[in-house]
C-alpha cells in the first residue's frame, strides 16, 4: 500500500512538472505575440517612454545646429520638429515595416520645412532667388533626412521580420495546450481513486507561479533594463520600456493563476467535507445495521 502511494506520488509530482512547463509555453508564447509581433505595443511604449519628446528634443539640436550654418535662428528652427512630428513619422514608419500601412510621407514633410524656410525670409523681406530656393528645399531634405534616420533603426525591422515567426508560435502554443490537456486527463486517470486527487493540479499551478514570478523578480532585481547603454537616450528608454513591459506579462499572467488555486483549494475542502460526510452517514447506518442484528 505505502509502495503503491509512493508510485502515485511520483507520477503526480512528474505529470505536474511536465504541466506546468507546457502552461509555461502557452504564456510565453501569447507574451511574444502580443509584444513583440504587435506594431501597436510599440506605438504604446513609444508614448509610456517619452519616446516622441526625448527624440523631438535630440532632433532640435540636430536641426538648430543646421539653421545656424544657413543663417537661420533658433526661433525658426525649433518649431520645425516636434512631438507630433517624431509620433506621426514613429507611426508610419512602424506599421509600414509591420506591412500594416502605407509609411509616412517624409516628402510631404519635406515641403512643410520648406515652406517654413521660405515664409520667414519673406517676412524678413528678402528677395526670393533660386539659389536661396535651392538652398532652402536642401535644408528641408536635411532635415526630413535626419527625422528618417533617427527613426530608421533596425530594431522595428527586426521585429517586422520576425512576424514569419507567428504560426510556428501558435503551433507551439497548440501542441502545448494538447499536450496540457492530455497531462490533465492523465493526471484525473492516475489519482481517480485518490482521496486527494486534485493535489497534482495544484502542484502544477504552484510550479507555474513560482516560474511567472521569479523571471520578473530577477529581471527587476539584476536592473536589466536600467543598465542599457543605447544612444540615442530616446532609443535606449524605448527599449527599456519594452523589456519591462514584456517581462511584465509574466506578472499579468499570475492573475488568473493565482485564481485557479484558489477554486481547487475550495473544491479539495469540499471533497473533504462530502468525503467526511458520507463516511458519517455509513457508520450510521452500519450502528444502525448492527443495533437491529443484536436485537
Amino acid at each position: 500500500m505505502a509502495r503503491r502511494s509512493v508510485i502515485h506520488y511520483i507520477a503526480t509530482v512528474s505529470l505536474s512538472y511536465c504541466l506546468s512547463v507546457f502552461l509555461l509555453v502557452i504564456i510565453t508564447g501569447i507574451i511574444v505575440i502580443r509584444t513583440v509581433f504587435n506594431p501597436l505595443y510599440i506605438l504604446d511604449r513609444m508614448e509610456k517612454s517619452d519616446f516622441y519628446e526625448q527624440s523631438s528634443f535630440e532632433l532640435r539640436g540636430v536641426f538648430v545646429s543646421y539653421g545656424h550654418g544657413s543663417g537661420f535662428p533658433l526661433e525658426v528652427m525649433a518649431p520645425l520638429i516636434t512631438e507630433k512630428h517624431v509620433a506621426d513619422a514613429a507611426e508610419g514608419s512602424i506599421l509600414e515595416a509591420f506591412g500594416k500601412g502605407s509609411g509616412y510621407s517624409f516628402e510631404f514633410y519635406s515641403d512643410e520645412v520648406n515652406n517654413a524656410l521660405r515664409n520667414f525670409a519673406l517676412s524678413e523681406g528678402l528677395n526670393i532667388t533660386e539659389d536661396m530656393e535651392a538652398g532652402f528645399k536642401d535644408l528641408a531634405d536635411l532635415c526630413a533626412d535626419a527625422l528618417r534616420n533617427h527613426l530608421n533603426t533596425p530594431i522595428f525591422n527586426l521585429f517586422a521580420e520576425m512576424q514569419r515567426f507567428t504560426q510556428s508560435i501558435i503551433i507551439c502554443i497548440s501542441v502545448a495546450m494538447i499536450l496540457s490537456i492530455a497531462a490533465i486527463v492523465i493526471l484525473h486517470f492516475v489519482n481517480r481513486h485518490e482521496p486527494r486527487r486534485i493535489d497534482g493540479y495544484i502542484y502544477t499551478q504552484g510550479a507555474t507561479i513560482i516560474s511567472c514570478t521569479a523571471i520578473p523578480v530577477i529581471y527587476f532585481s539584476t536592473g536589466v533594463s536600467t543598465r542599457l547603454q543605447i544612444t540615442p537616450m530616446s532609443y535606449n528608454r524605448l527599449i527599456s520600456s519594452w523589456l519591462d513591459g514584456v517581462v511584465s506579462g509574466y506578472l499579468y499572467a499570475l492573475i488568473p493563476l493565482l485564481l485557479l488555486p484558489a477554486v481547487c483549494v475550495t473544491l479539495l475542502i469540499l471533497h473533504r467535507r462530502i468525503f467526511l460526510f458520507k463516511t458519517l452517514i455509513l457508520n450510521q447506518i452500519r450502528c444502525h445495521n448492527n443495533r437491529q442484528m443484536l436485537s
